[in-house]
């Protein structure tokens, strides 16, 4: 069971980075319906890796077909005014897919009765599950109110602003200012999710490597420094 995990932890890891490097070009192909399909099934794969139940897994793939239905009904009324209540419900039921997938991700570390790499890798996963999260809610905000965000052209060189981008580089808090949040509701967001990166790496993370023990050692108990002596190993206090 270990080896199956850390076989699926691994390739979600791996989904998540290819997602991420492969988003511009399958935004920039202007097919909405490719790229919701390829963020639902990532999602979705990251609820089945941890081996959650049945019954949660039902629900991913019911909110990945809910999303998936709402982009299609989106692409057939592009040219009439219910397009964008569709879309904005598209990208809310995505952001509860990934909100959904992290939950699940996480409490898989959470519950782990020693950590291994494989915790670890899932923590990674939740980290850049945060950052598509945060991006999901900012395209939904683009939509409700427009404007939201302003654009340095001369640095971004384009008038339109690429959330999933501006997502990434505020979890890192690395503010290039090709981008920036004007609205009120934009910039608690960003500053949310500047926190909670920040805080999920020094806090989170750090806790996580230090805990990392082996597949062998439980979670919370110091192994023996000298593996000749035959002394029990002490707990943590």
């Amino acid at each position: 069971m270990a080896s199956r995990r850390l076989r699926g932890c691994g390739f979600l890891l791996a989904s998540l980075i290819l997602l991420l490097l492969m988003f511009p070009a399958l935004d920039a192909m202007a097919t909405p319906m490719l790229l919701i399909a390829v963020v639902a099934s990532v999602f979705v794969a990251g609820v089945i890796v941890v081996h959650p139940g049945r019954r949660r897994v039902t629900r991913a793939v019911a909110l990945a077909v809910i999303q998936i239905a709402l982009t299609a009904v989106a692409v057939l009324n592009a040219d009439s005014s219910f397009y964008l209540f569709t879309v904005g419900l598209g990208l809310a039921t995505t952001a509860v897919l990934i909100v959904y997938s992290i939950y699940c991700v996480l409490r898989y570390v959470l519950e782990a009765t020693h950590i291994t790499h494989d915790q670890i890798y899932a923590g990674i996963c939740v980290y850049l599950m945060l950052g598509f999260a945060f991006g999901c809610l900012y395209y939904l905000l683009n939509i409700l109110q427009p404007g939201s965000f302003a654009v340095n052209v001369s640095k971004l060189g384009a008038d339109v602003p690429d959330l999933m981008y501006f997502s990434f580089v505020t979890l890192a808090t690395l503010g290039y200012g090709d981008t920036t949040p004007t609205a009120k509701t934009a910039r608690a967001l960003a500053e949310l999710e500047a926190v909670a990166g920040t805080i999920y790496i020094a806090v989170f993370m750090a806790r996580l490597v230090s805990l990392h023990s082996g597949p062998e050692t439980p979670r919370g108990v110091v192994p023996d420094a000298n593996p000749r002596k035959s002394e029990p190993t002490s707990r943590i206090v």
